[in-house]
């Protein structure tokens, strides 16, 4: 099955027919899997934590919940066609526009993005029936009260053979709550414990557990359960499900809102940085004569920082890396490297060694960062060069402004020390320097 790109959040093109085929076919297979019903909410939070997005995309199948992702896949794929940077602004603007407006008057336009939308609190009542119809257990965990128990009971008589082999209400961070299920080991195992939160708790928890299939369904238990009202018809069809729950549950204007407007806003910063270049970046590894290697401690009150989107102090606080900065169209690569390291740590006496044949590249976080900056880039692609440190260290005088302290570090202690957003340069850094290993 193929994949669509939201935005860095993967989504099965798939329809809800061939969902539950497939489903079939791995319980048979024995194959243990992960399905997860993302929406416009879980691709808001996924800008801010990519690591969310890591844990969305290791579901084995992630179906769109919400017509919030067939428009921001439909917003993504108008192309950008002016060159300048402010041009890209407006046009996106007004791509936004007539995009959103699209939802209701040109539905069939925006719904053609994937081939179903496949809701949730419809696909727990299509999960019933798979079970019941394969002799497959279910258990129904999470939800308030007694919202489980009553969601387990309403399952229950629509699908007369369903096997209900247990239901719990309690805290994910119950220790109790895996041996609870794994003591009757269910086929299927629902989870409610709101949208994010049970994705990270399956995720985390999906290998210690003794089921064949998990799937998060956020808010389904109370529909089921009779405690919410289930929008009607016409209004699921049209896309305006926000509206609905905004009306009726008032409590979560907040979380509505950054899934509508604020999603907007993140996703027309994201398209307009998307379609800008690769800022070339020179990355500075710095041996001395013992063939110890400069770190620094990144200053978490940099302004650049935010520039790049990059809003997360407590990060920073321990952020070590190696010397890097950006290369001017005037410079050479070898030039550029000498300036930054000079501005960044003071050094002048250096001996260039080599070049890395390895040219990664990163992108910064193009959904958080501001108009207003001085980067007109999506990212970083870097090259690394390798640098002898001829003088000592009391040459070494830090700007301040982006490094705050230094230490030499031994090659082997590298992983150990580096940021972990960093340590793909440092095992790239240890494979080029395995000889002196």
């Amino acid at each position: 099955m193929s994949k669509i790109d939201i935005a860095g959040l993967k989504i099965d093109a798939i329809t809800k027919r061939e969902l539950l085929d497939e489903i079939v076919r791995r319980i048979k297979a024995e194959q243990k899997t992960f399905v997860i019903t993302p929406y416009s909410e879980f691709l808001y939070h996924g800008f801010r934590d990519p690591k969310l997005l890591e844990i969305f995309n290791r579901a084995d199948f992630s179906v769109a919940d919400g017509i919030g992702l067939f428009w921001a896949k439909k917003f993504l794929d108008i192309p950008l066609t002016t060159k300048s940077y402010w041009g890209k602004i407006l046009q996106a603007a007004w791509q936004i526009k007539y995009s959103l407006a699209a939802i209701i008057f040109y539905p069939r336009w925006i719904k053609s993005a994937l081939p179903e939308k496949i809701v949730g609190a419809d696909l727990i009542w299509d999960l019933a029936k798979l079970a019941a119809d394969n002799n497959l257990s279910v258990y129904l965990l999470g939800g308030f009260g007694d919202t489980a128990k009553l969601a387990s009971e309403k399952l229950k008589v629509k699908s007369e053979k369903l096997r209900i082999s247990g239901w719990s209400n309690k805290n994910p961070d119950d220790p109790t709550v895996i041996d609870d299920v794994n003591k009757v080991s269910p086929d299927l195992l629902f989870v409610a414990y709101g949208p994010i939160r049970q994705e990270k708790w399956i995720a985390e928890n999906l290998s210690k557990l003794n089921v064949k299939l998990a799937v998060g369904l956020g808010g389904s238990f109370d529909y089921i359960a009779g405690k919410k009202s289930t929008p009607p018809k016409f209004i699921r069809y049209s896309g305006l499900e926000w509206l609905w729950r905004l009306i009726t549950q008032p409590y979560r204007a907040k979380r509505i809102f950054n899934a509508t407007f604020g999603l907007a806003w993140r996703l027309w910063r994201y398209k307009v940085f998307m379609s800008l270049p690769y800022r070339p970046n020179a990355v500075s590894i710095i041996l001395n004569s013992q063939n110890n290697i400069l770190i620094a401690l990144r200053n978490p009150e940099d302004k650049d920082l935010r520039d790049v989107g990059d809003f997360d102090v407590v990060k920073f606080k321990n952020y070590w890396q190696f010397s890097q900065g950006g290369i001017e169209a005037n410079e050479n690569l070898e030039t550029g490297a000498r300036r930054e390291i000079f501005e960044e740590l003071g050094i002048k006496n250096l001996k260039f060694l080599f070049r890395s044949g390895q040219n990664p590249s990163y992108l910064w976080k193009n959904g958080l960062r501001p108009f207003f900056n001085i980067y007109h880039y999506k990212g970083q692609k870097q090259q690394i060069l390798y640098f002898k440190f001829t003088g000592d260290d009391s040459e070494i005088k830090l700007d301040n402004q982006e490094f705050i302290r230094y230490k030499w570090v031994k090659l082997q202690e590298l992983h150990n020390v580096v940021h972990p957003e960093r340590l793909y340069l440092a095992k790239i850094v240890r494979e080029d320097l395995k000889d002196l290993a």
